[in-house]
């Protein structure tokens, strides 16, 4: 039995005996996800526009993920919302830095990796850049945006008389608990990637300035910057648009009881 295959079994389990039947869920969730990612890299080897696919396959994936293991019901609408124009207004913020950035590509470290590879693929690697950030962020700010429209929902159902106003407060209070926290969990998440480079480049002894110059390390600082962007804009607006979903509902029902 593989390493992978052993790992595999045991992450199962431990889903199962921990998580039970929503353990079970987020399994198989797992491998939807990754074959959607990888029908992903598939249209955009076929050159469609990389960006609309990859706002697309955003979209399905929080969907289903969301959909699946939570319901459909107001905190899962509302997260779903929340993240499908976090991904689209970090699209808009950073297209532009992105594409003058110069970190599309590869670097002179990756060389030997590439060397026995064709280089003429047809893709625009500025838009790659953008896509890689947005899959990136897409799980922090699902689980950023789902934490906060619980604890609302929460709140709500334990004091029926809380205000929208009062009840968007907390939820921004509630997302600030989770920032730094998350952002750290991107800030390592990324430059553990790098670090084997940073020891590489150690070794034959470039200089700091050297390093941090490097393409590779930069675009890992790039994306971490931009996650951190997508993870700082969830915690407003899913407060927002849960608390007008909650009260929108609730003043519908307000009005068809009075119409009677």
């Amino acid at each position: 039995m593989s390493v992978q295959a052993l790992l595999l079994i045991i992450l199962f389990i431990l889903m199962i005996v921990i998580g039970g039947r929503r353990g079970l869920k987020s399994f198989f969730i797992l491998f939807f996800n990754f074959i959607m990612l990888f029908i992903m890299v598939i249209l955009i080897g076929a050159n469609l526009n990389p960006i609309k696919v990859t706002v697309c396959i955003s979209f399905i994936i929080t969907a289903i993920t969301l959909f699946f293991i939570n319901g459909i019901n107001k905190k899962t609408s509302s997260s779903l919302i929340s993240v499908t124009l976090v991904v689209l207004l970090t699209t808009l913020m950073i297209y532009k830095i992105g594409t003058e950035s110069q970190i599309q590509g590869f670097g002179i470290e990756q060389a030997e990796s590439i060397v026995n590879l064709s280089v003429y693929v047809g893709v625009n690697f500025n838009k790659i850049v953008i896509c890689e950030v947005l899959i990136g962020l897409l799980g922090a700010i699902t689980d950023v945006s789902i934490s906060i429209s619980s604890s609302l929902n929460e709140l709500y159902l334990n004091n029926s008389c809380v205000t929208k106003k009062s009840l968007i407060k907390s939820g921004i209070d509630i997302g600030r608990d989770i920032l730094g926290t998350m952002t750290n969990t991107l800030l390592f998440a990324y430059i553990s990637e790098f670090m084997t480079l940073i020891i590489y480049a150690k070794q034959l002894n470039y200089s700091l300035s050297t390093i941090i110059n490097q393409k590779v390390f930069c675009a890992e600082i790039f994306q971490v910057l931009c996650s951190g962007i997508g993870v700082i804009l969830i915690i407003p607006v899913t407060a927002f648009i849960f608390s007008n979903i909650l009260f929108l509902k609730h003043s519908t029902k307000d009005l068809a009881s009075s119409t009677k």
